[in-house]
């Protein structure tokens, strides 16, 4: 089964992301703090992260190298956020993020692109 790790402290926006994953055979498990978000990618290995924060990116810690050992590409990190300053987006994009998702979101765009890059349907 895949395992998708949900972050972010707005708990309304981690909810609504994990009620598009409730009809897919995934394992999900929310992070509410980049603290919780550490230990829980040192826990187990994930198929797919989204953050539902980008303060991650810009207070100093690095999600992508928490997630990722040097050279892997592995989980995919998507981001969804209110910010869509190109360069915030582009800066995001070459930290390593896989998909970045501006609201307002289509939520079923965003649960096809949650089920293409996790293979599943």
């Amino acid at each position: 089964m895949k395992r998708v790790l949900i972050v972010g402290n707005d708990v309304l926006l981690c909810e609504l992301v994990a009620s598009l994953l409730a009809d897919i055979a995934v394992e999900v498990i929310t992070a509410r703090t980049i603290v919780s978000f550490a230990r829980e990618s040192r826990q187990g290995m994930f198929d797919l992260v989204i953050m539902v924060d980008m303060s991650a990116f810009f207070d100093g810690s690095s999600p992508t190298t928490t997630l990722r050992p040097t050279g892997l590409s592995r989980p995919q990190l998507f981001v969804l956020s209110w910010q869509h300053s190109e360069s915030s987006v582009l800066s995001l994009l070459e930290c390593g993020v896989s998909q970045y998702i501006t609201f307002p979101i289509n939520l079923r765009r965003v649960k096809r692109k949650i089920s293409e890059s996790l293979g599943v349907d």
